[in-house]
């Protein structure tokens, strides 16, 4: 029953946007607000889909045996990969969950392994391409497979083509430079992050951080 489940989701996860896509979806099980717009992407094996109230998700992203919660207000752009092993499903903190909160914003042509789980706060965004998080790892002294959650911070700014790896967090308030390495480290908040790896570089302030709308709205310019 699963995987027919599976299948018919896969088969309506390809259409364009609409409320009956959303109510559709909800008969199979998912969470998906008749508001939210979730456009032709490719959702496959045992995921599970939430997205909240007038929350967009554009075409063209690949989601894979990994269960994707939504806040509401958030966008997520296209061209992303969002994955899970399910080999790992033994492995030390396997959670197979990305969750983006409310008024968050991802960019195009990222890779997501979320294996170990990541989370995005509040207001926070992913600018650019290319940016890479990996949240599992060999553990060369045990010879095993692990994973570690990625935590970033509310109202926090990440730039492109990052490598995030497993166990990084990112305090609220903060900028990570473009080309940053993040490893397994508790970043401060209101900081400037930048280098490989990536290090404290200054304290920072904006109206962007206090800002009371979200996503960026410069964010998906070149996509409109």
């Amino acid at each position: 029953m699963r995987k027919v489940r599976g299948f018919i989701t896969f088969l309506i996860c390809l259409f364009p946007s609409s409320r009956v896509k959303n109510f559709s979806l909800k008969l199979l099980g998912h969470r998906v607000h008749r508001t939210a717009k979730f456009g032709s992407n490719l959702v496959l094996g045992k995921s599970t889909i939430s997205i909240g109230r007038d929350s967009i998700i554009r075409p063209f992203n690949v989601f894979r045996n990994m269960s994707l919660i939504m806040g509401e207000e958030a966008i997520i752009g296209s061209w992303n990969w969002f994955s899970a092993a399910p080999a790992l499903l033994s492995a030390k903190n396997f959670t197979a969950t990305f969750l983006l909160g409310n008024s968050c914003g991802i960019n195009s042509r990222n890779y997501f392994d979320c294996s170990g789980g990541i989370s995005f706060g509040t207001f926070s965004d992913l600018a650019g391409v290319r940016s890479t998080f990996i949240s599992h790892y060999i553990d060369t002294k045990t010879n095993r497979q692990t994973c570690k959650p990625i935590v970033i911070g509310e109202r926090t700014m990440l730039s492109s083509n990052l490598i995030v790896l497993p166990g990084a967090v990112v305090g609220d308030k903060s900028l990570v430079a473009s080309g940053t390495v993040l490893k397994s480290e508790n970043y401060p908040s209101e900081s400037l992050i930048a280098g490989v790896p990536g290090k404290f570089k200054a304290l920072r302030s904006g109206e962007w951080f206090d800002r009371s709308f979200g996503p960026s709205s410069v964010l998906f310019a070149d996509d409109e």
